[in-house]
């Protein structure tokens, strides 16, 4: 056959001119934005759902006679998955540095959601006895196994599909829809909650159901993309991809796993107890209505999703280490009048105190992405990120709901878990202090 003649391989765009230095063209880079922000919602909708419907499956999963225990193993369930997430996080990043980033979010993203629309369907404590909450448990240590995998998978899927000088706008959007799966999530318990007469019967299954349809649309926008061109150089260069990229991770790139779960631990801690934990503590022990508390701390997601765009817009124009500075040091500051706010239990104060978390939260959260992705080079990337953050997670996010219960039922006092985030927060500012400039003009290509 004469080469001429050949039709070419389709990885031959990417050592093609425009495709050298591994840039995606326009059109590429937005559809791996739409798929992987899809599937990110998709991971937050799950989880974030659990957290809105505890005061419901606190009463349909779990013994009555003591209704504080029954929320405490609720929350217990809910940090389980995330003990879970980093076995998920080993795995599926172990195929993803392998193998490709690609097939490993398209099968992440139905295994979840097919996982979370099980919840659906099983029995209540009434009817199964402790067979009904031995089985949530195995359902949310399946989400927590798979969403080990989703966040690094899909950060690191958007920050090496961005165009040059945009990995901290595109990485947001890794945040952003964080915020937008919580809405969603917040809105379906939200509806189902206004038939009380339904909601402890059936209604409190909707929202879990809803979540098979998302994944498959998740799952066939996936389907649709290429791997991504930072990773096909790569693999079609001499550098090859790693046999044991944890074991690298672990023996070469320490230091960048303990900077970014540092970064990463108070803010999401903060994060877990404000969206998850708060709208439960402002209905079980402070008397506001549910529909109230979910739909002040709809307000707050907003604001967190809408700024996190922000920033991260704005580190790629000038910087992200003094992003991260500012958002450790308010997160440091914030929780106290954010719960006073809270507390006060209308809707507008929830709805203030809510935004202001988020407006605090966000310069950390919107840029995390971006800046996990350039501690790590492209052949570990995916592991690295999902270490670091599934590291962090695993310790002080997942736990936080059922600390700050225990705290609550141990001292009475609201306040106790603001001065817990507060702390927690300190270790976020060390991480801000540690990490790399690689921001505006200093963007590291990996």
């Amino acid at each position: 056959m004469v080469e001429g003649t050949r039709t070419p391989e389709p990885s031959a765009r990417f050592v093609a001119p425009p495709r050298l230095h591994g840039v995606p063209g326009r059109g590429s880079s937005r559809r791996a934005l739409v798929a992987a922000s899809v599937g990110n919602v998709i991971e937050w909708y799950d989880f974030v759902l659990y957290g809105a419907s505890a005061f419901v499956l606190a009463q349909v999963f779990f013994p009555q006679q003591d209704p504080g225990t029954a929320v405490l193993a609720t929350f217990a369930t809910f940090g389980v998955a995330f003990l879970a997430r980093p076995v998920g996080a080993l795995v599926l990043s172990h195929v993803g540095d392998r193998v490709g980033r690609r097939d490993v979010l398209a099968g992440s993203v139905l295994a979840m959601a097919l996982a979370t629309a099980l919840i659906a369907v099983l029995p209540t404590h009434a009817r199964a006895g402790l067979l009904a909450p031995a089985l949530l448990l195995v359902l949310r240590a399946v989400q927590g196994f798979c969403a080990g995998g989703e966040y690094g998978g899909s950060a690191t899927f958007l920050v090496e599909y961005a165009p040059e000088g945009r990995r901290g706008w595109f990485g947001a959007w890794q945040t952003a829809t964080i915020g937008i799966g919580s809405a969603l999530a917040t809105v379906a318990v939200l509806l189902a909650s206004l038939s009380p007469q339904t909601l402890f019967t059936w209604g409190w299954r909707v929202p879990f159901a809803l979540a098979l349809p998302l994944g498959l649309v998740g799952l066939c926008l996936r389907l649709q993309l290429e791997e991504t061109p930072e990773f096909q150089r790569v693999r079609a260069s001499a550098a090859r991809t790693r046999r044991a990229p944890a074991a690298e991770v672990l023996r070469s790139h320490r230091r960048p796993v303990l900077v970014g779960a540092a970064l990463v631990s108070g803010a999401t801690l903060s994060m877990y107890v404000f969206q998850n934990y708060v709208p439960t503590f402002l209905a079980t022990a402070a008397g506001v209505p549910l529909t109230t508390a979910l739909g002040g701390n709809l307000v707050g997601i907003a604001v967190f999703a809408a700024a996190s765009l922000l920033f991260g817009r704005l580190s790629d124009a000038t910087a992200r280490r003094p992003f991260l500075l500012v958002g450790a040091v308010a997160l440091v500051l914030c929780p106290l009048p954010a719960y006073l706010l809270d507390v006060r239990g209308s809707f507008w104060a929830i709805a203030l105190g809510q935004g202001l978390f988020g407006l605090a939260v966000a310069p950390l959260m919107g840029l995390v992405p971006a800046v996990l992705a350039e501690l790590f080079p492209t052949p570990v990337r995916f592991t690295g990120l999902s270490i670091s953050y599934t590291l962090a997670n695993a310790l002080l996010g997942g736990t936080a709901p059922l600390v700050v219960a225990w705290l609550f039922r141990a001292t009475g006092s609201g306040a106790s878990f603001v001065w817990y985030c507060s702390a927690a927060a300190l270790i976020s500012l060390a991480g801000a202090l540690l990490v790399r400039e690689t921001g505006g003009r200093r963007l590291v290509q990996g």
